[in-house]
């Protein structure tokens, strides 16, 4: 981390309800701890959380900002490495119902939840919350990025509103590989990956699709995998 480089993780963590893979007796507790636990072993400089059920995971090398709005489906929340806000306060503001703006260091940073759902009206919901986002921005160093449940198709539509973005290496969504949820559908997809404006350069994308190990159990904490970003502006 310097002034002019971070490192992001951006999770959608399922309203932190228990996979169908855990053991049977898991709690949303546990799934908070291992969350944790993953986060300060990931150790980004910025977490934006999506879907969580008006409870934040603590993490103590972190400060949350002011600011935690509901989206289709839980709340969101930026939490910030606690160095970095020191002497100063960052300026935060939202777009309702799917993203939360945190501006600090010349950046900001859009933490995102876009509309679901497949089909053209959807995808022109969620090309409009990119619309709105980007104009909401007050800088135009704009790190957007969070869970955009947008379909490969959409994302050229996107970039013409004069952002830059590449897939992910790797789906961030697998629920053919990851049984959160055993009887639902079985694809996989890019939902959660960055669109990026103002000179931004990303230099490095992960995807985290290792298992949660508790006991002898393996499983994962959500049903969508932890994606991180590091970046330099």
């Amino acid at each position: 981390m310097t002034a002019s480089s971070l490192s992001i993780l951006s999770w959608n963590v399922a309203l932190l309800e228990r996979s169908d893979s855990a053991p049977q007796l898991w709690s949303a507790e546990q799934t908070e701890a291992a969350i944790r636990e993953t986060v300060l072993d990931l150790d980004p400089d910025v977490i934006v959380f999506q879907e969580l059920p008006k409870l934040v995971p603590y993490i103590e090398t972190h400060d949350m900002v002011r600011g935690n709005p509901r989206t289709h489906s839980g709340n969101l929340a930026t939490l910030v490495r606690s160095e970095l806000l020191e002497g100063r306060g960052p300026r935060i503001s939202s777009v309702p119902g799917c993203a939360l703006l945190t501006t600090m260091h010349g950046i900001t940073i859009a933490n995102v939840h876009l509309a679901p759902g497949k089909g053209p009206s959807a995808a022109a919901k969620r090309l409009d919350q990119m619309r709105a986002v980007k104009e909401a921005s007050p800088t135009a160093t704009l790190m957007i990025v969070g869970d955009t449940n947008s379909r490969v198709d959409e994302v050229r539509s996107m970039t013409e509103l004069g952002l830059s973005t590449e897939p992910p290496p790797w789906p961030t969504w697998d629920s053919r590989r990851n049984h959160f949820r055993t009887d639902g559908p079985k694809f996989t997809a890019y939902f959660t990956r960055w669109f990026v404006a103002g000179g931004i350069e990303v230099d490095s994308t992960e995807v985290w699709t290792d298992p949660y190990r508790a006991g002898d159990v393996d499983f994962h904490l959500s049903d969508h995998y932890p994606m991180t970003v590091e970046f330099a502006f």
